[in-house]
């Protein structure tokens, strides 16, 4: 029997970008499409092809945004993995909204 993680799992429009604060231990995963991401006081940005993944290390806000490759499809579906070891153990979804939105504009 294989156990499967849970996940949250996402569709971006091209220069649309998200903002999510708590995230630290979660591994963002390009599935299809070019994504760019950066860390609050991180100091440097992230691109991911699809396939590639980066796990997030800070605890502050981060910014997930797609930038579509030259002829591509204009839209990035991207997963997010919870921490490692934390399956059957509490814990929460991240806050998320799109980046520019006002604050009390949440999806989840």
């Amino acid at each position: 029997m294989a156990t499967l993680s849970p996940y949250l799992e996402f569709e971006l429009s091209a220069d649309t970008a998200v903002s999510f604060d708590r995230l630290a231990g979660w591994t963002v995963i390009s599935l299809t499409g070019r994504l760019w991401l950066t860390e609050e006081t991180g100091g440097r940005d992230i691109w991911l092809l699809p396939g590639q993944r980066h796990r997030i290390v800070r605890a502050g806000r981060t910014v997930v945004e797609s930038w579509p490759l030259p002829g591509a499809d204009s839209s990035a579906r991207v997963r997010l993995a919870p921490p490692a070891g934390t399956l059957g153990r509490r814990w929460s979804l991240p806050k998320f909204r799109l980046a520019g939105a006002p604050a009390g504009a949440a999806g989840a």
